[in-house]
């Protein structure tokens, strides 16, 4: 039977896993989300209908600047081509490569800020299945296609990407999910002020996906909101609950020597000390050095 004081509730933000593990939770990811693009491609009246819903807001609320942008760069072929291929290949490129990295060289973090990704992207999953939502592009008349009519890795072609993707998945907007994910693992797992630089990342995406006329401004908001929650949600998951910590918490919250004294920064404080709380505290001392710290004292 479980010793008291132990905690074996299944965490949400399970610790990193081997490489092909984590592989395999990625391909998974993609399987769920190919399986709901085959399920909403039926949903193209309903879409639509959403979509309109959106702009109908977005106008009355006075936030209406996807014409805008989406004309702004339509006009200008340089413009529109290096929004075309930042909105086709960074959301491939920069997401695996801040996983990578953090599995890599940060693995105390990776196991949380994976799990936030994982929950972030199911949470999109289920409101594309739910309620699916068409882009601009289909929705709003006088948009441009900006991937089409630039002819971007072959989209509008029947075999170009446009095929491996849900067309009505527009909100929430995944690629600002991921984008503000990555500058969110960064700052996290990071020092210094420049971290913060990251956050430029999730704004330029956000341009991006607007100006192309892939997404809706509430579409991007709703990625952010998605990535929150995700997040939080992680968080949440590492806190122990009333019948205390089991091992895994149990490493987090009370590390190891070894473990304070690479995370300590010189000049610095250690970030994470083990205290008395939680349980954690300093190893008892033997015996002998009992006796001689109670000698000292009675000195």
């Amino acid at each position: 039977m479980p010793g008291p004081g132990r905690n074996y509730r299944v965490s949400l933000a399970w610790p990193r896993l081997p490489a092909a593990a984590e592989v395999a939770i990625v391909a998974a990811g993609y399987a769920g989300y190919a399986l709901v693009r085959l399920a909403v491609r039926a949903s193209h009246p309903a879409a639509v209908a959403h979509a309109a819903g959106l702009w109908r807001a977005e106008r009355w609320l006075h936030l209406d600047i996807e014409p805008s942008l989406n004309h702004l760069a339509a006009a200008r072929p340089v413009l529109a081509e290096t929004a075309g291929y930042y909105y086709a290949l960074a959301h491939f490129i920069v997401t695996p490569l801040v996983l990578a990295w953090l599995w890599l060289r940060r693995p105390a973090a990776f196991g949380p800020l994976r799990s936030a990704l994982v929950l972030a992207t199911t949470a999109a999953n289920v409101v594309f299945w739910t309620w699916p939502v068409a882009p601009p592009r289909f929705a709003v008349p006088g948009m441009t296609d900006i991937l089409v009519r630039y002819g971007i890795l072959g989209a509008g072609s029947p075999h170009g990407p446009d095929s491996l993707v849900n067309l009505y998945a527009a909100m929430p907007s995944l690629h600002v999910a991921w984008s503000a994910w990555c500058a969110a693992a960064l700052v996290a797992a990071t020092r210094g002020r420049r971290r913060h630089l990251a956050w430029l990342y999730p704004a330029a995406t956000t341009l991006v996906v607007i100006a192309t006329a892939n997404h809706f401004l509430a579409d991007a908001a709703a990625g952010l909101a998605v990535t929150a929650l995700g997040l939080l949600a992680a968080r949440a998951a590492m806190r122990p609950d009333a019948t205390g910590p089991g091992p895994g918490a149990a490493a987090a919250l009370c590390p190891t020597p070894r473990q304070t004294h690479a995370q300590h920064v010189p000049g610095q404080l250690p970030a994470v000390l083990p205290t008395a709380r939680h349980g954690c505290g300093p190893a008892p001392l033997p015996a002998r050095h009992e006796r001689h710290s109670a000698t000292v004292i009675a000195r």
